[in-house]
Order: C-alpha cells, then sequence, then structure tokens
C-alpha cells in the first residue's frame, strides 16, 4: 500500500517536480522507443510498480525536454502487447511549453510476477532495469508459483462478457447477477476466473487461453503429416468445452451396431470421455503459462497436452493414494454443473473405468518435465481384448518366421497397416525384434523369442 501511495502521488505531481526528479525504483524516463518502453514497463511490472515519464533525456545526458513522437501511441500498445503478463496500467499526456510528454503509471503483477518482454525477463533494481537470469526466475516462480491465480484481475472488464452464457450460469448455479459478477471480479476488472469461465474471447488478455485441434494421417515409416488447417478455439470455457468435444468426436472413427435390420453408428469413444478429458484440460490447466492446449487427432488415437500446475512428484502421490486435487476451484465451480461426468475429482478414474468397460486399452495419462511441465493424455481407438489376442498369434508367427514386415502381419492378423506397425514397433521397445529400413523397405528381424 506504501508503494502504491507513492505511485498515486507522483502520478499527480507538477510537472515541473517531474522534470527534475532524479531516476529510483519507483521513477524512470525514458525518450520513447517501442523497446525502452517494454523493458521498463516490464522491470516495473515484475518488481513494485513503478511511474515512467516519457519525452525527457536522462538527467546524467542533459536531460532535455524531447517531447513524445507522433507514433508514441502505438509504440506504447505493441509494447503492452509484448509485456507477459501484462501489468495493469494508466496513462496521461501532459502539454509543456509547445510539447507533450507521457506519464504511465504501471501496478506490479503481484502473484504473477516476474514480467518478461519479447521472453526475456527484467527486474528494476535501483534506477536500473536489470535482465533476470534463469535461477533468479525459477526464485520468482518458486515463491509465487502456488498461489491461486484465478483470483488476480486481468485487463477485461464487464464488456467482455458473454452475457448469454452468464444468464446460462445463472439457472445453472442458481445465483442472482450480483453473487456472480461479484466472484468474477476484482476492483471491476475481470478475474483470470472470469475470463476464461466468461470471457467472449479469453486469449485476448490471457496468452494461450485457446485451444488448437490438428488431425494427423499416419504415414508408414514416416511421422504424421498434418490433415489441412489446425483449427483454433478461445470461447467461454462451457462454450469451448462442447465445441471441442464435438470437433474430435466427428473426427472419430464410428461403429456399426446392428439390432435385427436397424443399424446405428456410435463413436468409438463415448461422448462423456471426450468431454472429461477436454474439461479436465480446461479446468486444472496452468493459467501461468503462455502455453496453449494441444489436441491432435490420428488413426488409432488422439491426445491432449496441457500446461500442468502438477509436478511428476504430485502426479505420482495423486496416481498412488487415489487422491484429488483441484488447482482452479473457483473455475471448477462453474464447469460442474454444466459437465456432471467429472463426479468431482473423480474424473481420470471415470474414464479409466469406462474404456475399461467398453474393452478399449487403458488411457495414459502422465506428466511431462518438471517446472514447467505439461499434462498429458492420451486416448487410444483399439480393442484391448483384440490386441492380446492379436498379439498372441504375432509372438506364434515369430517363432516361424526370422523375418516380418507390416504387410505379412496385416495378411495374417487381419488388422490394419498402423495397427500392425504399433504392434510391430511394440516388440521392438521389448528388445524381441529390431528394425531395419522405413516406409515400403521397412522389416523386422528376430532379436529373441520369449515363450
Amino acid at each position: 500500500m506504501e508503494f502504491e501511495s507513492s505511485l498515486e502521488k507522483l502520478y499527480e505531481a507538477p510537472i515541473e517536480e517531474l522534470l527534475s526528479r532524479k531516476e529510483d525504483e519507483i521513477f524512470d524516463r525514458t525518450e520513447g522507443g517501442q523497446e525502452n518502453l517494454g523493458i521498463k514497463i516490464a522491470s516495473f511490472g515484475t518488481k513494485n510498480g513503478g511511474i515512467l515519464f516519457v519525452g525527457q533525456k536522462d538527467l546524467k545526458n542533459g536531460g532535455d525536454v524531447l517531447g513524445i513522437n507522433k507514433n508514441f501511441q502505438k509504440e506504447f500498445t505493441e509494447a503492452i502487447r509484448n509485456v507477459k503478463p501484462a501489468p495493469l496500467t494508466k496513462s496521461k499526456i501532459i502539454k509543456y511549453k509547445e510539447k507533450e510528454l507521457a506519464l504511465i503509471e504501471i501496478k506490479n503483477v503481484g502473484e504473477l510476477r516476474p514480467c518478461a518482454y519479447k521472453k526475456n525477463f527484467y527486474e528494476r533494481k535501483g534506477d536500473s532495469n536489470i535482465s533476470l537470469q534463469p535461477d533468479e526466475v525459477r526464485r520468482y516462480h518458486i515463491t509465487y508459483g502456488g498461489v491461486n491465480i484465478e483470483n488476480l484481475p486481468t485487463h477485461a472488464s464487464k464488456k467482455d462478457i458473454d452475457f448469454v452464457e452468464l444468464n446460462k450460469y445463472i439457472k445453472l448455479l442458481r445465483k442472482d447477477k450480483k453473487n456472480i459478477l461479484d466472484s468474477i471480479t476484482s476492483n471491476n476488472s475481470l478475474t483470470i476466473r472470469g475470463v476464461i469461465a466468461l470471457g467472449k474471447n479469453p486469449c485476448e488478455y490471457i496468452e494461450g487461453a485457446f485451444i488448437e485441434i490438428q488431425k494427423y494421417d499416419n504415414v508408414i515409416g514416416s511421422p504424421p503429416i498434418p490433415i489441412g488447417a489446425s483449427i483454433k478455439l478461445s470461447k467461454p470455457a462451457g462454450i469451448l468445452i462442447e465445441e471441442s468435444t464435438q470437433i474430435i468426436l466427428q473426427n472419430l472413427p464410428l461403429e456399426r451396431i446392428y439390432n435385427g435390420a436397424r443399424m446405428t453408428e456410435n463413436p468409438l469413444i463415448p461422448e462423456s470421455v471426450v468431454r472429461e478429458v477436454v474439461t479436465n484440460a480446461i479446468a486444472h490447466r496452468n493459467y501461468r503459462s503462455n502455453e496453449h492446449i494441444r489436441i491432435r487427432i490420428f488413426a488409432d488415437c488422439f491426445d491432449v497436452t496441457n500446461p500442468a500446475v502438477v509436478s511428476e512428484k504430485m502426479w505420482q502421490d495423486i496416481i498412488s493414494n487415489h487422491s484429488t486435487y483441484h488447482p482452479n476451484e473457483g473455475l471448477y465451480t462453474f464447469l460442474n454443473p454444466k459437465f456432471l461426468y467429472e463426479g468431482r475429482g473423480e474424473g481420470i478414474w471415470k474414464i479409466k473405468e469406462e474404456l475399461e468397460r467398453l474393452r478399449r486399452i487403458a488411457p495414459e495419462f502422465k506428466v511431462i518435465g518438471d517446472t514447467p511441465s505439461s499434462f498429458y493424455v492420451k486416448i487410444s481407438l483399439i480393442a484391448s481384448i483384440s490386441k492380446d489376442v492379436k498379439m498372441a498369434k504375432l509372438y506364434s508367427i515369430i517363432k516361424k518366421h526370422k523375418e516380418l514386415t507390416s504387410s505379412r502381419v496385416v495378411k495374417q492378423l487381419g488388422v490394419s497397416r498402423v495397427t500392425a506397425i504399433k504392434m510391430l514397433n511394440l516388440l521392438v521397445e521389448e528388445g524381441i525384434l529390431y528394425h531395419e529400413g522405413n516406409t515400403k523397405t521397412s522389416k523386422y528381424f528376430v532379436k529373441e523369442i520369449k515363450t
């Protein structure tokens, strides 16, 4: 509060006082330019906030009053756009002897610190703006990484709310409009929770707050090739979940079920499972991260990767003790009435149970990396029972042949070429086969036979 009071007084100080004031931890001046503005804004945002005076040379360089140039507003806008996370600012133009100068008040970003300009982190130290080293950035993340950031304010306001979606939540949550708005605002700004749950276009205020969906073609012996352009969605969480779920379902293979003469087609993976996977990614992701949620759809599976809050150690504890963890509790409160499948912390277990009931290969869940980390989910489209039987037949083929190709496996087991390659590669990983060649010349040789 002491710093905020000092900033307010300085922001309202007479022009003569600003022109002669020495630079210190909360005051700096610049002649202008996007790079200078961006670095200084990021530095103040990391530390305690500050006042930036634009249009005057440094006092040690004479302190000449130059005034701001005609591109100041554009430079200021671009500077702020490249500062992540962007601190709250306010600015005003001051006239002095037929010239215009600018004064910018910059708030610190609190628990979101440190700030980076063009992916380089900065901090205000004395009267200088210092580039932070990796260990210093890590120290900030350790200090502030455990806070619940969903309550922090953004640059979004109530006018950025999707009011059609708000009215839906009024009915679902059985609360009045004022109660809901109070839970998603801070000093008349939307919090991170408010932007994610009800913002018309969340990625406009939170970098990475969108989902990217890409379909791939599995080509033998080569990395998967993207089919068409990716789809990018940034919408209120409820709408985002529904639309992403439907896009995945539309791109999954269908299975035909016959009841007498009547035939129905259903996705290989139930809609409830797909929706739950997407819901988990949005509800439990790390909104400190600038990374976005990625969904990839292949011929034999789809997977989801999103910035994680949990570490590998935390994840192992969750798995071993069947415990639950909701890093974004307030956001979950919004999503739960709309997507009841999760059952409060039971989403992963219910996904496993449902796929086991359908005799599908068990889903894969894992944490990749550590501070920052990603949470990875893979849902296979392959039937587990069928795979086990086919794999047993493949073992019998190995006993008779020292050399195999995917074409032979396709023909003798009656599986797709993608499945054949997957089964052969699994045996390579187990040390039973070794692989030579690629594409059409690809061959597998027996290295060891397990009976």
